[in-house]
């Protein structure tokens, strides 16, 4: 009979268990201050022990960054600096559909006609186009239990909306495409409205592949005139309603403020665009009091306890995000002079080590934050750039640098003899930067610039 026995093994395990005070503090360094502020919101509805008062216009500096003093008047200067930012926040803007159903009120239009009009804004995309085929159209209407929506008077009211709706603001408005929205926005009237129409509707292919002296022999035209007409062209937007939703697209809020003053370079946490969080000194003195039942009391001091553990991890929040942003301005000397294109390659894994602190903390402290600099508001995360090789004597060059030398080339090059990506590889070499040609054409394409080919201007 076979004998049946368990064998135990003695295993070793060591886990590292995160407090929660530490978890929530991690979670909060992650987040970018707009959902900072809304987090806080959420924790003090549900603990009264909890005060988060809302943003206060005025900038309270942590401390100096870089150098341990600053005049008054770069002081007054950082203060003006910070109050002009928070003016310059635009108000928020009306809808798309808010904007077009208000005309639409003034509107002389048949009320049949206007409930179409009416849904069929609903129907345009952020860009104000209808895109929609009418079949869909008729769908989504009786499924919106449209008025006759599904019969033969159904189709009649929906080609009269559509025609109603494009008479709207601005030009373009309800177009079924981009070419569609360009000729909406021309005027009859003009005296070139046949031929820009043409342009439009039957040489776009041929424009796309910059075959201009093509296209004017074709027009009877000089090439000058043509180039005239493409500017009217390129004075209209494919995208309607693009400036009536821009002002509604979210809003960037620094959360770290970089100055220079003469030799100095200062650093500071923007506080007057964050909520105050403190503990409630009367939730404090109660527990404090010796007044309150044993059951109350235990009840208060997890509400106490809870409360001071926000505030620590949104102090935490600070302190480290000033402590990167620090670091990264140190490390970036060059940049306080010449901008992005002073830019050196810099690992979270490098500053990581120099701060003491873990590269997944670098990360956290870096996503979705925003430094106020003398060059405009840019990504915590851009001054970390990976690097080029190069045959300069000055080492390594970051990505970031490379790219605003490419855009720098093309746009001092002679447009009749524009630069292929090899020459620009060779203007990059005798300057000290030994980049690839396919690097080259990686980078022309991020910043939107066409090849060599389509940048030509025919004389």
């Amino acid at each position: 009979m076979a004998k049946l026995g368990l064998n135990h093994g003695l295993h070793q395990r060591q886990d590292m268990v995160l407090a929660p005070r530490m978890l929530q503090a991690i979670e909060v360094l992650a987040l970018p201050g707009a959902d900072l502020e809304g987090w806080l919101m959420e924790q003090a509805e549900g603990n009264e022990a909890l005060v988060v008062e809302p943003p206060r216009p005025e900038l309270s500096v942590e401390r100096d960054g870089l150098e341990p003093s600053r005049s008054r008047a770069a002081a007054m200067r950082a203060s003006d600096d910070h109050h002009a930012l928070l003016e310059a926040q635009p108000d928020r803007s009306l809808s798309l559909s808010d904007t077009l159903e208000e005309q639409l009120s003034t509107w002389e239009v048949d009320e049949d006609v206007r409930g179409w009009v009416c849904f069929l804004v609903h129907c345009l995309d952020p860009a104000g186009l209808l895109t929609s085929s009418d079949e869909e159209l008729m769908d989504l209407a009786v499924a919106a239990d449209l008025a006759l929506a599904g019969t033969e008077s159904g189709w009649a009211l929906l080609g009269r909306a559509i025609g109603e709706l494009q008479q709207l603001e601005p030009a373009g408005i309800g177009a079924r495409s981009s070419v569609e929205a360009l000729l909406l926005q021309l005027d009859p009237a003009d005296e070139d409205y046949a031929l820009l129409c043409s342009l439009l509707e039957d040489f776009l292919f041929e424009l796309s592949r910059n075959r201009r002296p093509s296209v004017a022999a074709k027009l009877g035209l000089e090439l000058g005139e043509l180039d005239r007409l493409l500017g009217v062209l390129g004075q209209l937007e494919t995208r309607p309603a693009a400036h009536l939703t821009v002002d509604a697209a979210p809003t960037i809020q620094p959360d770290v403020m970089v100055q220079r003053d003469g030799d100095r370079v200062s650093v500071e946490l923007v506080r007057g665009l964050l909520p105050s969080v403190t503990i409630d000194p009367m939730a404090e003195e109660l527990l404090g009091s010796g007044a309150l039942e044993p059951e109350a009391r235990g009840y208060l001091r997890g509400k106490v306890d809870r409360a001071r553990s926000v505030a620590e991890a949104v102090e935490m929040r600070g302190t480290t995000l000033l402590r990167v942003a620090e670091g990264v301005i140190r490390r970036q000397p060059r940049f306080m002079s010449e901008g992005l294109s002073g830019l050196r390659p810099l690992s979270m894994t490098d500053l990581a080590a120099e701060l003491g602190l873990a590269p997944s903390t670098i990360s956290r402290a870096v996503a979705g934050k925003s430094l106020q600099t003398p060059f405009g508001i840019l990504p915590l995360r851009q001054f970390f750039q990976s690097s080029t090789s190069s045959a300069g004597e000055g080492g390594a060059a970051a990505t970031e640098a490379v790219r605003i030398r490419v855009k720098h080339l093309v746009e001092g090059e002679d447009p009749s003899a524009p630069l292929s990506d090899e020459a620009i590889v060779e203007a990059l070499g005798e300057a000290g930067l030994a980049v690839a040609r396919r690097t080259v054409a990686k980078y022309r394409k991020e910043l939107g610039i066409p090849s060599s080919y389509r940048r030509k201007r025919h004389a």
